[in-house]
């Protein structure tokens, strides 16, 4: 099969707001001329799409319809699993992202808020259990470094906790669970803690039990709410909102691909 990683990249952007919705409305205004009813309905749709994606209450219900089966991973179901016939041997973190601040020279590159975030809910599974990390994710074109070696710096140097395994070569949440898996099973290990958002680990669990492996998940900052209707404040488009939205719905539109790839 072609590998099809550069065309997702490039469409991805498209099918998300707030691409999409200007989309619609640029076709809009195309077909107002020819189609003035098509033309001025497809304007209207595209505007309102454009504020309702941009609302808490969007956010509240994209994103708690991704986390409502996800639950926290508490000390004593990881005591448990530890006593199970297969207990988990290792602990996997996801990457989500790294950047580069400014135009420094040497270009000084950092975790994103969300890899940080993964970061650290891993480093308290790591204190509670005792086993031994693995951290993946490759490296952006824009860096020298991967994801992977920057969340190593920050566990060995910040947090003083030991990585045994950096995975450095994924591009996605697909190549995060194939290349950990090789790397696990050369060690024998065929069970895991899962440490990543909770509005990702049903795709990130999907994908990597489709490996082979069995997963324990640790979900971890949940995003969503229950929509609140009667609060105008949610009505009106943040910024935080409109992130959160795109990441919900980046995740859906990424299940069904991976259903449609056969990853899932």
């Amino acid at each position: 099969m072609p590998d099809l990683f550069d065309l997702k990249v490039l469409l991805r952007p498209l099918l998300l707001p707030p691409a999409a919705p200007l989309l619609l409305m640029v076709a809009g205004l195309l077909l107002s001329r020819l189609r003035p009813a098509i033309g001025r309905s497809l304007t209207a749709v595209g505007l309102l799409m454009a504020w309702l994606l941009a609302t808490g209450l969007a956010a509240d219900f994209i994103c708690g319809r991704l986390e409502a089966s996800q639950r926290p991973l508490s000390t004593e179901a990881l005591q448990a699993a530890a006593k199970s016939p297969n207990p988990p041997r290792a602990i996997v973190i996801l990457g989500g992202g790294a950047v580069r601040d400014g135009n420094f020279t040497p270009a000084r590159e950092r975790l994103h808020s969300r890899t940080l975030e993964r970061v650290m809910a891993g480093a308290r599974v790591a204190k509670a259990s005792g086993l031994p990390i693995l951290v993946s994710g490759g490296r952006p074109e824009s860096l020298e470094h991967s994801e992977a070696e920057l969340m190593r710096r920050v566990l060995v140097d910040d947090l003083g906790l030991a990585v045994r395994w950096v995975e450095d070569r994924s591009r996605d949440t697909a190549e995060n669970a194939r290349f950990s898996a090789e790397m696990l099973r050369a060690q024998g290990i065929d069970s895991i803690v899962l440490v990543t958002h909770a509005y990702h680990m049903p795709r990130s669990q999907a994908v990597f039990e489709s490996t082979g492996l069995k997963v324990l998940a640790s979900p971890h900052d949940w995003k969503g709410w229950a929509p609140d209707f009667a609060d105008p404040r949610d009505w009106l488009p943040r910024a935080a909102a409109a992130e959160t939205v795109w990441l919900a719905l980046h995740e859906t539109l990424g299940l069904y691909w991976y259903r449609l790839m056969g990853h899932v």
